[in-house]
């Protein structure tokens, strides 16, 4: 639980009270309905820098992970208003709380630049998606 503490304390301070929350969990997000998204292009290079960074100094073991070659796959849910509005975000656990936080402030980020699309529905929905990142 001490990764969730970190990731909040990092989101705490980047959200208003009341706006979206970010945490870490376990389920089968690909059951969720797709969040459907804009696809506003993102640099993924300082993510590729700070995972390399986060798997050199072994802050990190991920099985089949290495500084110089990677592929980080997360799958997350969000809870979403008809507006298109994000109130909570929660990332599938990896065992690396670094990157955790990391892909949590990148998602949360992506929603504050107005990526996710307006659902349409009469309340909010849970809604699942992928975030991925390589380096080869």
């Amino acid at each position: 639980m001490k990764h969730i503490a970190i990731l909040l304390a990092a989101v705490a301070l980047a959200v208003p009270a009341g706006a979206q929350t970010v945490e870490t969990g376990r389920g089968e997000f690909s059951k969720f309905p797709q969040l459907r998204k804009k696809n506003i292009p993102y640099d993924y290079n300082r993510l590729i820098a700070w995972t390399s960074d986060i798997l050199a100094k072994g802050e990190c073991k991920l099985k089949g992970q290495r500084p110089n070659k990677f592929d980080i796959d997360v799958p997350y849910a969000a809870l979403v208003e008809p507006d298109g509005t994000v109130r909570r975000i929660i990332i599938q656990e990896i065992g690396c709380p670094q990157l955790e936080t990391m892909v949590g402030s990148t998602i949360l980020d992506m929603v504050k630049r107005g990526d996710v699309k307006p659902t349409g529905q009469d309340q909010a929905y849970w809604y699942g998606d992928r975030f991925a990142f390589a380096r080869y």
